[in-house]
């Protein structure tokens, strides 16, 4: 097999359990492919440059959270005006999560923004 068909066939999709204590739940984190991250950090680019917060935090959760016992994906892109509405300490312990698994420092976020 080649490097690059090693590549291609590797599982590099992260997973770690994390516990919510505001929700009472545990959930599974995962990585965010490098074209949902672009996508993601687009959508959330401001024109001023930086990063609009109020559509990354829920966008994170949504693209990295999953439930641990079925695999399925917990929230939709229609959920999103709720999470907003959600507990700022919740959605931040997911969110930091989601970006340190995702390879997302805010240092990369902010440049992301502002190069967008």
């Amino acid at each position: 097999m080649s490097l690059r068909d090693r590549i291609f066939a590797a599982d590099d999709i992260g997973r770690e359990s994390l516990e919510v204590p505001q929700w009472g739940v545990t959930l599974e984190i995962r990585t965010m492919t490098a074209h949902r991250r672009s996508q993601m950090l687009k959508a959330a680019a401001l024109d001023e440059g930086g990063v609009d917060l109020d559509v990354l935090y829920p966008m994170l959760v949504v693209s990295c959270v999953f439930d641990p016992e079925t695999g399925e994906a917990v929230f939709t892109n229609d959920d999103m005006a709720g999470l907003q509405e959600k507990s700022a300490a919740a959605i931040e312990l997911v969110a930091t999560k989601a970006m340190e698994m995702s390879g997302m420092t805010a240092k990369a976020v902010d440049a992301e923004g502002k190069s967008s």
